[in-house]
């Protein structure tokens, strides 16, 4: 059975690139704006790890409270990812656990998968 991760980001070819890179043992669920990530989070108990990016939709930062919000309910990996490194900072400071810039964003997630670091909320 495939791993669960919840990708917030409104770009839809970072979702078909980290698709193809995941390979087939991850299923990206794929949330294009905040409301679709409450709703993907609340229907999905078993998501494994979630990667954030910070501007959702737009270049302004506006995924902070959400972060927060998840953080309460998810113990798993919360990976940050922007192309703007400030940006990172605050989702880090705001409950993120991992950061990433967006081309190492499958690889991170790889990486999280073989260190056994995963769980559910």
């Amino acid at each position: 059975m495939a791993v669960k991760v919840l990708v917030v980001e409104d770009e839809e070819d970072f979702h078909r690139l980290w698709k193809e890179e995941v390979g087939n043992n991850v299923e990206i669920l794929s949330a294009y704006s905040i409301q679709d990530a409450i709703a993907l989070f609340n229907s999905n108990p078993d998501i494994s790890m979630i990667v954030m990016d910070a501007c959702v939709p737009g270049n302004q930062q506006n995924t902070a409270p959400l972060v927060k919000w998840l953080r309460e309910k998810f113990k798993g990996p919360l990976i940050a990812t922007s192309s703007v490194p400030c940006f990172r900072v605050e989702l880090l400071k705001a409950g993120c656990s991992h950061e990433s810039q967006k081309r190492h964003v499958p690889k991170k997630v790889l990486e999280l998968l073989e260190s056994g670091i995963v769980s559910g909320h």
